[in-house]
């Protein structure tokens, strides 16, 4: 999204809330194809390798810019595109198996629950200048759920923002904080609101993390605040301040180990002030307490040039090390999780803002030039590179036994067998 903020005056109570903390580990070994899909990225690692037999390679032409991450239920992967369509795909093959026009850009990760595909509609315009006045969503807003089966839509919840930020499904409660600044609690199973809350905060490209049994965080900019909030009521459970000179949180899904919540974001290059598109800007990343979000580290990283869209990058969490690329510069990050120390960083051929996967000792990822790479994950060096005809923007890839996927800015959706992508030769 483009940079948007405002001075905050208001204060906001901190709530002493318990909640129990449920560890969450980088998998060991590729997780079962789910039935249920009720997050972002799956799990809060967001390293989404599936277990399966799955060597195959194909193209699917969606016919939109591909925002939107796969999500997989058996043999069909669902998946949105920027022109409004949400398309279900035979994994094994590429062909449609059914495809529905919305009436607005679908760039969130479609949540599988209950028989339905959950997803939010919604663009990434941002209106109003004046302080307190600016939101995104210019178009239709709606979280919509269909049949898995044949696409019939069964509920329509209109919101007042864009609903690109991906919900939650938390104790058959959906979450969902918007380009508005609302948090909306809705049954899932039929879209009737249960609650609705005014963050003060909006969300763009973020995903709303579940934490505990009872729990998400969700971050937003205007404020640039990081904030967990019960799922029960919309309390909020603490609240972490960034500096209001920066910007891009409202872009960073955070990743969890369950203890400790990681994510980036950018502040202005000195002497200027306020971070600003088509100017210098330097990413940073941080560390915060689950329990209480007490920031651990923050670190400096380089610079670059601040983009119009999409300023944060998607993070990735594996044995005790933070993957992730820049929204700023072509570069791939890995940091020690407890430090927040650099443990490598490689040079690719452009920024790289989408997530990544990570198996068999190898990261997989899509930069903006259209390379998909495959690096060693203890060392960062190059283990083979493959160039396709689109670049890869947020759309972020997921493996499925040997085959990558994942959607291009071009509309291309992309089967592309592991193999390929670790013997490709850099051009």
């Amino acid at each position: 999204m483009s940079t948007v903020r405002r001075t905050v005056t208001r204060v906001v109570p901190i709530l002493c809330v318990l909640f129990a903390i449920v560890a969450v580990a980088g998998p060991l070994r590729a997780m079962q194809v789910p039935t249920e899909w009720t997050q972002f990225r799956i799990d809060g690692t967001h390293n989404v390798v599936l277990d399966d037999d799955l060597n195959t390679s194909w193209t699917s032409i969606t016919g939109g810019a591909i925002s939107s991450s796969p999500a997989v239920s058996g043999s069909v992967l669902y998946i949105g595109n920027n022109h409004g369509d949400l398309n279900a795909i035979d994994i094994k093959t590429g062909q449609v198996i059914w495809s529905k026009h919305l009436a607005n850009d679908l760039m969130s990760q479609p949540l599988l629950y209950g028989g339905l595909v959950i997803i939010g509609e919604g663009d990434e315009q941002s209106q109003g200048s004046a302080p307190g006045t600016v939101y995104i969503g210019q178009g239709p807003s709606a979280l919509v759920a269909l049949d898995t089966k044949t696409g019939d839509v069964k509920w329509r919840l209109s919101v007042a923002g864009s609903a690109m930020p991906t919900g939650a499904i938390v104790n058959n409660v959906l979450i969902e904080h918007n380009g508005a600044g609302w948090l909306t609690a809705v049954d899932p199973h039929t879209g009737k609101v249960l609650y609705t809350r005014n963050m003060h905060s909006i969300a763009s490209m973020t995903g709303a993390l579940p934490v505990g049994s009872n729990a998400i965080v969700t971050i937003g900019v205007l404020d640039n605040a990081v904030e967990a909030v019960r799922v029960a009521d919309g309390a909020t459970i603490w609240r972490t301040q960034f500096p209001a000179e920066g910007s891009g949180h409202g872009d960073c899904p955070p990743v969890t180990d369950g203890t400790i919540l990681f994510c980036n974001y950018v502040m202005p290059k000195p002497p200027a002030t306020y971070t600003s598109v088509d100017s210098q800007a330097i990413q940073h990343a941080y560390a915060l307490d689950v329990r209480t979000g007490k920031k651990l580290w923050d670190v400096t990283l380089e610079g670059g040039i601040l983009p119009w869209r999409n300023e944060g990058a998607i993070p990735m969490l594996m044995d005790g090390v933070v993957y992730f690329g820049s929204s700023v510069s072509p570069y791939m990050h890995a940091l020690d999780a407890k430090t927040g120390r650099t443990i490598w960083e490689a040079k690719v051929h452009a920024p790289v803002k989408g997530g990544l996967v990570s198996t068999n000792g190898r990261v997989y990822f899509g930069d903006l030039k259209g390379y998909l790479w495959s690096l060693d994950a203890k060392t960062g060096k190059v283990v083979g590179v493959k160039k396709m005809r689109s670049g890869f923007n947020v759309g972020s890839p997921i493996v499925v036994g040997k085959t990558l996927i994942v959607g291009s800015r071009t509309g291309s959706l992309y089967a592309v067998p592991l193999a390929d992508i670790d013997s490709g030769k850099d051009s």
